[in-house]
């Protein structure tokens, strides 16, 4: 709110979840809204969404799983498109780690302690 002089943001894209999907909603603009894209926060109890109604914004769910088995033929070239676009270093994919194959669980560790930044691997070299 302090970087919009407490405006808020037309549009957050919102991968977490629980109470930063909360936060989200305290971030929005008057009539914002909200993609909510994935849960990685994993917290079980549902975000307390009624403040949204303040602001008379919105929340749109997004599943790809269920858009790739609703509309196939629309998807997939989407996907095709961004994959692409990775090939050619048009975008690029944000390498936090590299573990061992050998080390696997320390990856998934890592993982879920919530501190990386980007994608975490496993590789069968080095």
């Amino acid at each position: 709110m302090e970087l919009t002089g407490g405006r808020g943001v037309e549009l957050v894209v919102d991968s977490v979840g629980g109470k930063t999907l909360e936060g989200s909603v305290a971030a929005l603009a008057y009539r914002g809204r909200i993609s909510w894209v994935g849960n990685a926060g994993r917290e079980g109890a549902p975000p307390a969404l009624s403040p949204i109604m303040q602001k008379n914004a919105s929340v749109t769910g997004v599943f790809l799983g269920a858009e790739l088995g609703r509309n196939a033929q629309r998807t997939r070239p989407l996907i095709e498109g961004l994959l692409e676009r990775v090939a050619s270093g048009e975008l690029r994919v944000v390498v936090d780690r590299v573990f061992p194959l050998s080390d696997a669980e320390g990856a998934h560790r890592y993982i879920e302690s919530r501190q990386a930044f980007g994608r975490v691997l496993l590789s069968t070299e080095g």
